[in-house]
């Protein structure tokens, strides 16, 4: 069974435009690479680590 991770996606004001529950950080980063949901689009993802904080996933662009 997959642990899912929790994501926060955000704009380029820092803003929270979307959350979502993925398997790893590819996930979350392929996710905010093609989603169409928000009218800003996603400049940063975020998840929310073992240290109870949140922290970057890495790179939008590989």
């Amino acid at each position: 069974m997959w642990a899912m991770v929790s994501y926060r996606f955000l704009d380029a004001l820092g803003q929270v435009v979307a959350e979502g529950d993925h398997p790893d950080h590819a996930a979350a980063l392929e996710w905010a690479r093609i989603e169409e949901e928000t009218a800003d689009g996603v400049n940063r993802v975020e998840y929310f680590g073992p240290d109870k904080h949140w922290r970057w996933a890495g790179p939008l662009q590989a």
